[in-house]
This record gives C-alpha cells, structure tokens and sequence, in this order.
C-alpha cells in the first residue's frame, strides 16, 4: 500500500546570518532552563563575558573592545548554543500548524548554523510564519539580515521557479 502524494506549490523565505545577534543574558537563562549545571553555566558566560576582539583590516590591526553580544564565530560550541537559542521560535512554527510536511513530518522550518529556511504551502501561510519569527526576534533581540534573505516560490514540475 503507497501513500499518495501530492505536489503543490511551495513558498520558500530562506532568512540569513543571526550569529552576532545574540542576548547573553537570554542565552545563559535558556541553558539554566534546560538544567544545565551552574559550573558548567558559569564557566560558558565567563568565556563570553569576558571576551574582546580586535579588528584587522587591510593589515590595520584595530584596538580591542569587549563583544557584547553573539556567540563566537568559529567556536566549538556555537552552533550548539545557537540552536538551544533558537529552539523556542522552531517550536513556535511547528505548533503553528502553517508550514510544509512530508508525510507527518514538519519541514516548514528547516535550520543550519544561523540560516532559517521557512517553506509553506501559500503565501499567507508564509507571511503568518515570518510574522513567528518576528515576534520571537523582538522577544529575543535577534535580528535576521534583510538584505541577505531570498524569496522564491516553487511551483510543481509543470510550471517554473519564480524568485522574488
């Protein structure tokens, strides 16, 4: 017995770059949430509280100055620490009910790194995810980088792909 499948029209919102926009304070509340040990706790917000950077430019090195915000690209545990920060808004959109599925499976957000991709089945649905995703920014300080999102729409193998 096969299940049937059915082939619609899919809008796609693929949401950029959040890495260096993260709330410490939110961060390490999230981590003492989930019953991470207060040692463990203290040891992570100490490596990022007291961290500096320094620019280089050009072969221009920069003064240091504290990062504030963020987790650290590169690190180890960054990818980690940024999918524990971005848990509640994938939680948000799959008790939402609006987004695509594959079979039961939630696909309507799928992340990487500090990369969102959202997928539902029409605009509308679409437009109430990216209002999800905004409402949790806001929450969490978070900002998604505008000017490298992308929009496309695609349509079942009898039409084209259309990119906003």
């Amino acid at each position: 017995m096969s299940d049937a499948i059915k082939v619609t029209t899919v809008f796609c919102r693929l949401l950029l770059k959040a890495f260096g926009r993260i709330n410490y304070c939110k961060l390490f509340r999230l981590l003492i949430n989930r019953g991470m040990p207060a040692f463990v706790t203290r040891v992570s917000l100490n490596l990022y509280i007291g961290n500096f950077v320094r620019i280089s430019w050009c072969g221009i090195l920069f003064d240091y100055f504290p990062a504030t915000n963020g987790v650290k690209q590169g690190g180890v545990l960054s990818p980690v620490l940024f999918c524990v920060y971005i848990d509640g808004l994938l939680t948000a959109l799959a008790s939402a009910n609006v987004g695509c599925y594959i079979g039961r499976n939630y696909v309507g957000a799928l992340a990487y790194a500090d990369d969102l991709l959202l997928t539902a089945p029409s605009a509308s649905a679409l437009r109430k995810m990216l209002t999800i995703c905004d409402n949790y920014a806001s929450d969490f300080y978070m900002l998604f980088n505008a000017s490298k999102s992308k929009c496309i729409v695609i349509f079942p193998s009898s039409r084209a792909c259309l990119r906003l």
